[in-house]
């Protein structure tokens, strides 16, 4: 039994791998778009399915795509931001949300030393009624961050106004995440392994 266990494992991981190749296909999340909105924090869009974020898909009226990769500056694809576009993940098993930073003017090194960003994030959390929750904010990962399902889209501007595009529509771009199939027969048979393994 002892040379099945290591064995099923390995094939455990060759399957996983194999589902995630075959699952991960390019997904967009809509986001709202307001030429110009008055206020300073809002939420524009959230995930429905858990999503592996790559940037911003911006479309044009003529249908032509451009890729705003994370943690640039979007101007370069025709999208203006009030300040900042950050992802609210809610909070997990101990009570602490994440805000992710995927764009900021000046791009600061630092995100959580911003004032306006973590009275922004306070405010995101009070209107879902997460009064108790903790936070920690940073800079999202440069390419492929993974996100939940259920994650929030928000900008926030010291300008009391937000554009994100004045022509087309403006996505959140990315691969899905894989999920595995606890019914799938190969899935099964490798968990009977394992357990017979024990």
């Amino acid at each position: 039994m002892k040379v099945k266990l290591p064995l099923a494992l390995a094939a455990l991981g060759l399957s996983c791998a194999t589902i995630h190749a075959q699952q991960q296909q390019p997904l967009e999340q809509p986001l709202t778009n307001w030429p110009s909105q008055d206020g300073q924090n809002f939420q524009v869009g959230q995930l429905a399915c858990p999503l592996s974020v790559q940037g911003l898909n911006i479309h044009d009226a003529s249908g032509n795509v451009a890729l705003a990769p994370l943690l640039t500056d979007p101007a370069a694809a025709g999208v203006a931001l009030g300040d900042t576009l950050y992802a609210l993940i809610p909070p997990d098993g101990s009570n602490q949300a994440t805000a992710l930073v995927m764009y900021q003017l000046g791009n600061p090194a630092d995100p959580s030393s911003s004032d306006e960003l973590t009275k922004a994030v306070q405010d995101s959390l009070n209107h879902n009624n997460w009064f108790d929750a903790t936070y920690v904010i940073r800079n999202i990962s440069a390419a492929d961050q993974p996100l939940p399902s259920g994650t929030q889209f928000w900008v926030c501007s010291s300008t009391g106004f937000v554009t994100l595009t004045n022509d087309g529509s403006i996505s959140v771009a990315g691969l899905s995440v894989p999920t595995v199939d606890p019914t799938d027969p190969e899935i099964t048979d490798l968990a009977s392994l394992v357990a017979g393994g024990q």
